[in-house]
């Protein structure tokens, strides 16, 4: 458990922050210097909606530090909510400003996934523009599923490093499930940054600011990578449509409502429970207000 108190807002049943850059900044400095186990998602469209749908990423959800509204349409909606200060805080955006801060504060810092390519493109970029910067750690882990011994020997390594502050670039939804499995047994703050590490080390590039503000980003990276993100992008309008349906529910009715997933695991208890016989209830059957009358 963490100190922080984060005002949220209830989005489809996941509690997202009502954040900026700044707040961001002094959260996760306050974080890195308790050194309890911790950490922050950053919650895009898709994943929300992934979220009513996955118990994994719900749970993971739930036990996070903060999950930040990643995309302007989120942050959009949380306003209509009445949250008027909210920002879009994406993992990319917000990494670099960590970095500053880690930088000036002293505050060790370390890198979990990417490819080594990427790694080493990123610590190039970093002994350029954060010298004094301490990088404890960085592992590129192999992408398929690791076994127990080579899991344990990761979280032993980070701990070992003294990093502070790890970024975890495992992606989507991955990365959430590692973090919710993991983060209990590391002595740092992790953040979900997604595709932070590509784009900080220059193999991508974000829209400017402009096209961001405007909601546009997806479109752009959609064009830039059509095959990766075509299938994810499917769930933009799946999101507008829960968003303007939560949005015309009154409290109760939010406070009442069920993902997709608790709803069909209840209704499959329903499903397989045994229906009680008259004859066990010992009403008469001849008798039943159920039976026809001739």
């Amino acid at each position: 458990m963490t100190s922080l108190a984060i005002p949220a807002l209830n989005l489809l049943g996941s509690q997202v922050a009502i954040t900026s850059l700044e707040a961001m900044r002094s959260d996760v400095h306050r974080l890195a210097v308790e050194g309890a186990p911790a950490y922050i998602c950053f919650a895009t469209a898709h994943m929300i909606v992934l979220a009513t749908r996955e118990p994994e990423i719900r749970d993971a959800y739930k036990s996070a530090a903060i999950v930040s509204p990643d995309g302007t349409p989120v942050a959009w909606v949380l306003r209509l909510l009445g949250a008027r200060q909210s920002h879009c805080v994406s993992g990319p955006r917000t990494m670099p400003v960590l970095l500053q801060m880690a930088s000036e504060r002293g505050i060790k810092v370390g890198f979990y996934g990417g490819r080594p390519g990427t790694l080493q493109l990123l610590n190039e970029r970093i002994a350029r523009e954060f010298p004094s910067l301490q990088v404890a750690y960085r592992y590129s882990p192999p992408f398929r599923t690791l076994s127990v011994e080579e899991q344990e020997a990761d979280i032993s390594n980070i701990n070992a490093s003294g990093a502070q502050i790890l970024f975890v670039g495992l992606g989507s939804p991955r990365q959430e499930s590692w973090m919710h499995r993991f983060s209990p047994q590391l002595n740092c703050v992790c953040l979900g940054v997604g595709g932070a590490f590509e784009f900080f080390s220059g193999e991508k590039h974000l829209p400017p600011f402009w096209i961001q503000s405007l909601g546009m980003t997806w479109l752009v990276r959609l064009l830039q990578e059509p095959r990766r993100l075509i299938s994810r992008n499917l769930y933009s309008p799946v999101f507008a449509y829960l968003a303007l349906r939560w949005m015309l529910m009154t409290e109760r009715e939010r406070s009442a409502w069920q993902p997709s997933f608790t709803a069909a695991r209840e209704a499959a208890k329903v499903e397989r429970a045994p229906r009680p016989s008259r004859l066990d209830s010992g009403t008469d059957p001849l008798s039943c207000a159920e039976c026809p009358v001739e």
